[in-house]
C-alpha cells in the first residue's frame, strides 16, 4: 500500500487503527438497529460495508504474524467478509422488496 510508505506507518499499525474504527461502527450500527434509531436496509448497508473493510483491515494485520495467529486472524478475516457478502445480499433483497411495492401494472 502507497500511502503507509509515505507516511512510514507500517501496514500492519494502519490495519489494527483501520480494524478498530471499522469494528466502533458495527458495533455503533447494531445499537442503533437494536434501539430502533436504524432502519433495516441502512444497518445492512453499513454492516457490508463495515465488515469488507474489517477484513481488509484485518489482512493487514496478518502481515505482522506468523503460524497460528496469522491463521486465525485471515480466518476471522474471511468470517469478515462473508458477514459482508451476506449483509450485501440482505441489503439488496430489502431495496428490491421495497420498489416491488411502488410498481403498478
Amino acid at each position: 500500500m502507497a500511502l503507509p510508505a509515505v507516511l512510514g506507518v507500517p501496514d500492519s499499525t494502519l490495519g489494527i487503527l483501520l480494524g478498530l474504527a471499522w469494528l466502533v461502527v458495527l458495533v455503533f450500527a447494531v445499537y442503533q438497529y437494536a434501539s430502533g434509531n436504524r432502519s433495516q436496509q441502512q444497518f445492512y448497508m453499513v454492516a457490508c460495508m463495515g465488515s469488507f473493510w474489517l477484513a481488509y483491515s484485518l489482512l493487514q494485520v496478518s502481515t505482522a504474524l506468523s503460524g497460528t495467529a496469522e491463521i486465525g486472524v485471515v480466518g476471522f478475516a474471511a468470517g469478515a467478509f462473508l458477514a459482508g457478502v451476506v449483509a450485501g445480499l440482505r441489503w439488496r433483497d430489502s431495496r428490491s422488496s421495497d420498489t416491488d411495492d411502488d410498481v403498478v401494472v
